[in-house]
């Protein structure tokens, strides 16, 4: 389930931003040598090529593309239940759930991702901006209490962790996050087993919580190289080599306060089926800041290099997450005695989505 949730994401995250276009600005490098002057004049000419077919390939699209930050903020509010339990509210003692969440904002449907991805030069050509965005959690863990001996009956406290850590999974790729919350849920109305626990309704549990989940994202995407020709003293000619590396920093901070409202039924002692309604509240800010780092080699024979040159953008920005997240939860799960296999699915407004696996024991 990881590395399929990690290959989705280097999919979505690689296009996406391998279509970024970004306006260069560029200093041409200069060499030491005869008649240096008249050299560096026909150096700076093919350098200003260079720049251009660079500007070219990668267009000149919105340096803050504010739809497309924001967007990453909101993943990270939708992958924040992670391992939930949502699902399972009458457990007798502790419960443990541990797995993987993804959270999605996607253009359109999740049904035509595949073409919203393939057509995603031409959106954001057009549009200069998109709603497109995804957090993968690879490892969370939600420990339940049921307080009803000691504290206030049909009260369930939790206490949720997630954390990964992926340096260099692809190269120059690096993804991060780590995630802390509690959440608290009361029972309004108790179970009800009928046939022999053939059918079970869980009850109505009403919950909410705090969870605060960071994402570090760092990404260098290595350009095609550009080499041009460039005229030196008698009839010689020189090179110039063009390296470019377009960089990525991304950085999410998200805080949400969850307002649930669920229940499932269990039919026939194993099928877990859920329902719930409610709404995130969300705070924090995604800050993306994209740069351009370069190697500029410019080489003629009998010629030194004066200086190296240099290429540079300013792109990125800082947004806030949506504040209110409307949203009804569903999904499926299996109940195999204390041991439950859970599958949650949650739906929000304007093409968000999160979906996870959780395997659980409670007693």
């Amino acid at each position: 389930m990881q590395n399929k949730f990690l290959s989705f994401f280097c999919l979505v995250f690689f296009t996406s931003f391998s279509a970024f276009a970004l306006d260069i600005i560029g200093d041409a490098p200069t060499l030491s040598g005869p008649s240096s002057a008249s050299v560096n004049t026909e150096l700076s000419k093919a350098f200003d090529e260079a720049l251009q077919g660079l500007r070219d390939s990668i267009g000149n699209i919105k340096s803050k593309p504010e739809l497309f930050i924001k967007s990453w903020g909101d993943s990270s509010v939708f992958a924040s239940h992670g391992a939930t339990q949502r699902a399972y509210g009458d457990y007798k003692t502790f419960f443990i759930t541990i797995g993987p969440m993804i959270g999605l904002r996607l253009p359109g449907s999740p049904f035509t991702i595949v073409d919203d991805l393939s057509n995603l030069p031409d959106t954001l050509n057009t549009d200069q901006d998109i709603k497109l965005g995804l957090n993968p959690q690879a490892l969370n863990i939600n420990f339940g209490l049921n307080t009803s001996k000691f504290l206030l009956k049909n009260l369930y406290l939790g206490l949720h962790f997630g954390y990964m850590k992926l340096d260099n999974i692809i190269e120059g790729f690096s993804f991060n996050t780590l995630s802390l919350g509690a959440t608290a849920n009361y029972q309004f109305f108790a179970p009800i087993t009928l046939a022999k626990g053939l059918f079970v309704w869980r009850g109505v549990n009403v919950g909410s919580g705090f969870i605060y989940q960071g994402t570090n994202i760092n990404y260098g995407l290595v350009l095609d190289s550009i080499v041009k020709k460039f005229d030196g003293p008698a009839g010689s000619k020189g090179t110039l080599s063009v390296n470019p590396v377009l960089t990525l920093d991304l950085k999410v901070s998200t805080f949400v306060i969850p307002i649930e409202a669920t229940t499932a039924v269990r039919l026939f002692w194993f099928l877990n089926i859920p329902l719930g309604v409610g709404f995130d509240l969300s705070f924090g800010q995604s800050d993306m800041h994209v740069g351009l780092d370069a190697t500029i080699i410019p080489v003629l024979s009998g010629y030194t290099v004066e200086h190296s040159g240099s290429l540079s953008i300013s792109a990125g920005g800082m947004m806030p997450p949506t504040v209110f997240n409307l949203k009804l939860m569903t999904g499926i799960g299996f109940n195999f005695g204390p041991v439950i296999i859970d599958i949650p699915i949650t739906f929000y407004l304007d093409n968000g989505y999160s979906i996870g696996l959780s395997l659980g024991f409670k007693w």
